[in-house]
């Protein structure tokens, strides 16, 4: 006895004749119903997640731009050493013994003027003296460029630095990499020579207080800056 293949359940499958539409098989044959395909549901796709906003990585530590507090701090620091560097380069060279005699010289003059009639034209400073005075600024500046670039190269940064837990940099640069001969060289003559006259000196230290970096004349003509990294 041979058996009958097994019929496919009752429902709605493809139109065999063609028709694109379906037909309806009762389980035995099929009828004469047919319907429209249905159109599959798509599916629902969920929104993209909404692309955060781009935000610029936070200063890593030891990266940061040091205050105009910390700077300052660390600038009296190295402002004594100076002042003291500067005053056995004045009298070891003579310089400042010579500048001390002129200038008494001149006072001297000035007094005998004012106990005087007045008549006499006022007493100016000799010629030594403005050789001396001249000769001061330069050993000075020199003191002070001497002192900055070699503490800038080797340690990056200077003793008032390190006191104050600072380090210069250049610019986009971390606390890890060194300032280099370079930079240090021409932000050492540049600083040395901005701060020995009072005002401009004055005007190049304030820079750190308004600057976006805390950069001074001097920073920014060096394209360096100082960061705390403690």
């Amino acid at each position: 006895m041979t058996n009958a293949p097994q019929q496919p359940p009752a429902g709605w499958y493809p139109d065999p004749a063609g028709s694109g539409d379906e037909r309806y098989w009762d389980g035995v044959a099929w009828s004469q119903s047919t319907r429209d395909k249905p159109v599959p549901d798509l599916a629902v796709i969920p929104p993209p997640a909404p692309v955060p906003a781009y935000a610029s990585q936070p200063a890593s530590a030891g990266s940061v731009p040091a205050s105009f507090g910390w700077r300052l701090l660390g600038f009296f620091i190295d402002f004594i050493i100076i002042y003291f560097l500067g005053s056995f380069a004045l009298n070891f060279s003579g310089v400042g013994t010579s500048l001390d005699g002129e200038l008494t010289r001149w006072l001297r003059e000035l007094s005998i003027w004012a106990e005087g009639t007045l008549a006499d034209p006022l007493p100016m400073p000799s010629a030594g003296f403005w050789t001396a005075l001249l000769l001061s600024s330069l050993l000075n500046i020199a003191v002070y460029a001497v002192y900055r670039t070699i503490l800038l190269g080797t340690l990056s940064a200077t003793v008032g630095q390190l006191a104050a837990g600072l380090r210069t940099v250049k610019v986009g640069d971390d606390a890890s990499t060194m300032l280099g001969w370079g930079a240090a060289t021409i932000r050492g003559v540049v600083g040395a020579i901005l701060y020995q006259q009072m005002l401009i000196g004055f005007v190049n230290g304030i820079f750190a207080a308004f600057t976006r970096n805390r950069q001074t004349l001097s920073d920014m003509i060096s394209k360096t800056q100082v960061i705390k990294i403690r």
